[in-house]
């Protein structure tokens, strides 16, 4: 049963307003156009009457009265007008209607007669004409929410108003593999829940397209947010990664994103141990971890202040930065604000086993560096020490912190490249293994003895070991200056 309230409520006709208390439902059997008040006088039972704008414009004397009269006799369900204000029938009229149940609709002067009509006739007959009408009103919803670049909300309400049902976002199911979740913002799959037959037709035609829109709509919010955060997390790995010197462009790029690096640092380096396992290709290891700092950096930032993201090979980093000094309990602060971003991304991704490392406050943009360092430097003394997965906050003092703090500025960084650039030659790991080998040696003031215990070698292959790499190197351990360039170089290195 279509009722008067129900015509008004569809979405081509939401301008339209019953002005009588009484009549909203009534049913509405049919839809007819009186030109003059005769034409009202004989309509059918149960029609709902519109008023042509002449006739509009007498209904408000005592022949309207009448043919208001007759009508009512007839089992006319409701009567509807155009006036240039909302309508105020005479009192006389309202009591016939009240007498009578029977509806008064006002009509804006600006509504169309001939769409009015084809949607009221719409509503009334129902089947395919009303599903065509309701599918035209959902598609011309969306193109509204499109150009007018509405959020994701916005958009279901507008194009459930126009089918004149409820539009609801259905989430995909999570997706396979170990510890994967659908991605915030993700675009979902529309649905109308309510609608049924002919209607949900309609509704699957609208909402194929609704859903585009949504997924475009959902990038460009996306892109409009991560812009900003992607612009200043590639400054960052510049910053941390490029063996240059601070640059006029670095620091004005930073002051234009916002990133206060003459302040102070506290660093989070966030790792997972298993993370091949969870993503075994590089895709998949950089989708997860993409995803990984976006989560890191809403659950850091929930806890206030300046933070800022960036990923450091197979690692996130996440920086809380400062404009003065934050003191001894900055770095419990960071810890806890670590401790909530790990939270965070195990909920998420549930599968990994994860560790936070959090550096001490350090100042200006060098200082960056070293509290990148010593964030990395927790989390591997914290593997050496066979600790379990979780925060550790660095403990740096003394030789140890001068050594970051040297190593993060650039004279230093050259000096270092350029030292061990015949060990970087051999390969990564061969590289690593020469460099560890030396360090050792020099820490154990060039005994072949411990240095072998140390490393849990051969002294005939550590003896090997050191004649290869002073060869390459180039350089005579038995001079003072050289031993102790060497050893400050790789220390440094492996703090990288």
């Amino acid at each position: 049963m279509t009722t008067v309230d129900a015509i008004l409520l569809a979405p081509p006709l939401s301008g339209l307003e019953r002005v009588s208390e009484v009549g909203g439902d009534r049913e509405v059997t049919g839809v007819r156009l009186a030109e003059d008040f005769a034409e009202l006088e004989g309509a059918p039972a149960g029609n709902l009457v519109i008023l042509g704008r002449v006739a509009s414009g007498s209904a408000t004397d005592y022949r309207f009265d009448m043919a208001l009269r007759w009508a009512a006799l007839g089992g006319v369900s409701a009567v509807a007008a155009f006036t240039d204000e909302r309508w105020r029938p005479p009192v006389t009229a309202v009591d016939i209607a009240s007498r009578a149940d029977l509806a008064l609709i006002w009509i804006p002067p600006e509504a169309e007669l001939t769409s009015l009509l084809l949607a009221m006739l719409a509503e009334v007959g129902g089947g395919p004409s009303l599903a065509l009408a309701r599918a035209s009103a959902g598609l011309d919803a969306v193109d509204r929410a499109e150009q007018a670049g509405a959020d994701l909300d916005t958009l279901y309400a507008m194009v459930g108003e126009g089918l004149g049902s409820p539009v609801l976002p259905e989430r995909p199911a999570a997706a396979e593999g170990p510890g994967q979740t659908p991605l915030a913002g993700e675009p979902a799959r529309l649905v109308a829940p309510e609608a049924r037959g002919d209607l949900a037709v309609a509704a699957r035609l609208v909402l194929r397209t609704a859903t585009a829109v949504a997924g475009r709509l959902a990038d460009e919010r996306r892109q409009a947010r991560e812009l900003p955060i992607r612009s200043r997390s590639e400054l960052l790995a510049e910053l941390l990664i490029s063996e240059s010197a601070l640059n006029a462009d670095m620091l004005e790029r930073a002051r234009q994103l916002g990133v206060p690096l003459a302040g102070w640092h506290v660093a989070v380096r966030i790792e997972a141990d298993n993370l091949t396992d969870v993503a075994p290709d590089e895709v998949g290891c950089f989708e997860l971890l993409e995803a990984a700092g976006q989560v890191a950096l809403t659950a850091a930032a929930a806890s206030g202040g300046t933070w800022c993201l960036s990923r450091m090979a197979r690692a996130v980093l996440v920086v809380w930065m400062t404009s003065s000094d934050p003191g001894a309990e900055a770095r419990g602060r960071v810890s806890r604000s670590a401790a909530r971003a790990l939270e965070a991304i195990e909920a998420r991704f549930p599968a990994l086993t994860l560790r936070a490392g959090v550096s001490t406050p350090h100042e200006g943009p060098l200082g960056l560096r070293a509290a990148a360092a010593e964030a990395r430097g927790a989390i591997i003394s914290a593997r050496a020490a066979g600790k379990a997965p979780g925060v550790i906050a660095h403990d740096a003092t003394g030789v140890q912190r001068m050594l970051m703090e040297w190593y993060a500025s650039d004279t230093a960084r050259s000096s270092v490249r350029v030292q061990l650039a015949p060990l970087e030659r051999l390969g990564q790991a061969r590289c690593e293994t020469a460099i560890r080998t030396l360090a050792a040696f020099l820490d154990e003031q060039g005994s072949i003895g411990r240095t072998a215990q140390r490393l849990h070698l051969h002294r005939n292959a550590v003896t090997y070991r050191i004649r290869r790499i002073t060869s390459l190197l180039g350089v005579d351990l038995e001079d003072a200056d050289q031993r102790l360039a060497l050893q400050l170089a790789c220390r440094a290195r492996l703090l990288h």
